[in-house]
């Protein structure tokens, strides 16, 4: 589909842009009076001073007004003289200027606005204006139906990834980074991989790899942060930059972080560095008459998505735990 875009001012420049970028539209030509901002570097696009010749030099089928409000309905005017929908006749030049259209225009027009707002491309549009049967409409909604399908599943899933990254930012924002606590958190789905190998290198990245690389059902979307999943807390106490496996926060995971009672804690630093706090849980964990009854899981609340800093980072371990007596440090439930 061949179109003139008149008017090469801010709001012009930007829909310049747009059309050059489209498949299913050729922008045959600009209107602008002033030629500096003319693209002389665009071969394939003529420019004009005058909207009259670029009209029916090139015989667009359709003409982009972004033109000032002063010229605006001039543009329109000589636009709609010259479109697809020339009007049938017009007013006495005397009693009004209106245009009228027939009935079958006016069907047209209909047509064409509801497969522009479902996004069939300009061409098909075209190509339907000029003949369509019941069958051809069935197929391309068929096919529209499909390709919209396809964009719904990728912003569903755009949204989850949202959604997680805002979690745990504004879990990292509210944290107090030296406090331990004890807190009930509700089931999580997840996707763990299969268990690391560490006994012949200690190569952190290997691992990781291995896991991001291995096929699954569901498929891995890496855009979801990955953390460490540790057997139990010896295992973690012993080798804490060693998780017994990866895992994705993944909601499409078949696998669950279970709903329960969890010790908390933050450290800072880069990936692996866990400082002090495995001590200082296990320390915490025992004044206060908790028993480690389950694995502990490793996830960073900031990374390199939100700083540049890699010492920064901020990490976050949960440990199973159950209690012995009524901790005092303890949180809500959260949801």
């Amino acid at each position: 589909m061949r179109a003139l875009l008149a008017g090469l001012g801010s709001w012009g420049m930007q829909w310049y842009e747009k059309l050059t970028l489209r498949d299913d539209i050729f922008l045959a030509g600009a209107v602008d009076l002033n030629t500096r901002l003319w693209k002389t570097g665009n071969a394939d696009c003529r420019f004009y001073a005058d909207a009259r010749e670029a009209m029916d030099a090139l015989k667009p089928d359709f003409v982009l007004n972004a033109t000032p409000p002063n010229v605006h309905r001039l543009i329109n005017d000589l636009a709609f003289d010259r479109g697809i929908f020339q009007p049938i006749k017009y007013g006495i030049e005397h009693e009004n200027k209106y245009r009228y259209y027939s009935p079958t225009q006016i069907t047209t027009v209909k047509m064409i606005r509801v497969l522009t707002e479902i996004g069939v491309p300009l061409q098909v549009i075209s190509e339907l204006a000029e003949g369509r049967t019941p069958e051809m409409l069935m197929k391309l909604l068929s096919k529209q139906k499909g390709i919209i399908a396809d964009e719904l599943r990728f912003l569903h899933e755009a949204h989850s990834v949202i959604s997680t990254f805002l979690e745990l930012l504004t879990e990292g924002i509210s944290a107090i980074e030296t406090e331990i606590f004890v807190s009930e958190l509700p089931e999580k789905k997840i996707i763990i991989g299969e268990k690391n190998d560490f006994c012949f290198s200690v190569d952190f990245y290997r691992e990781y790899m291995r896991f991001c690389n291995t096929p699954r059902e569901p498929r891995l979307n890496l855009s979801y942060p990955v953390g460490g999943y540790f057997e139990s807390m010896d295992v973690f106490l012993n080798e804490p930059s060693q998780p017994t496996h990866f895992f994705s926060i993944d909601p499409k995971g078949h696998e669950k972080k279970a709903a329960g009672l969890y010790l908390i804690g933050y450290t800072r630093g880069y990936y692996g560095q866990t400082n002090d706090l495995p001590k200082r849980m296990a320390a915490f964990a025992k004044k206060n008459g908790l028993i480690f009854n389950g694995p502990v899981y490793n996830i960073y609340l900031f990374d390199e998505m939100s700083i540049t800093d890699t010492e920064q980072y901020l990490l976050q371990v949960s440990a199973s735990v159950k209690e012995t007596r009524r901790v005092a440090s303890r949180r809500p439930v959260r949801r």
